[in-house]
């Protein structure tokens, strides 16, 4: 069975993190600015990585609304398939998951970490 290169993407207003599929397993990429570069470096990663879907995190209210406007954007940027799962829970659970872990783990942004979560329960949903 063939699975895709999945790039994930937290998207939030400030910053996009970003987590790609190695076969079953999720792993954290990067975070980029959310700023004029942002479809940019998407692109870049995708050809980078050789990326054949993309997967994005939808949340509640206001923000899952702000996060469809964003992916009608990517769509005239990058043309692959895109696909929309519940992330309302990730980054709650990479808190806590970090919590345990070293103070150098535990400091900074985890947008690339949530988005590496959510993209974990995509793949064992599919996988």
């Amino acid at each position: 069975m063939h699975i895709p290169k999945v790039l994930a993407i937290d998207y939030g207003t400030v910053r996009v993190g970003t987590a790609i599929s190695m076969h079953t397993l999720a792993d954290p990429l990067e975070i980029l600015p959310n700023d004029a570069t942002i479809f940019e470096g998407l692109r870049k990663i995708c050809n980078e990585h050789g990326v054949e879907q993309i997967v994005v995190g939808l949340s509640e209210n206001d923000m899952a609304q702000q996060t469809k406007k964003f992916v009608e954007e990517l769509k005239k940027h990058i043309q692959l398939p895109i696909s929309f799962t519940d992330e309302t829970l990730s980054s709650y659970s990479v808190h806590h998951k970090l919590a345990t872990a070293k103070k150098s783990k535990r400091s900074g942004d985890i947008d690339h970490y949530a988005a590496a979560e959510f993209l974990q329960n995509w793949l064992d949903e599919k996988y």
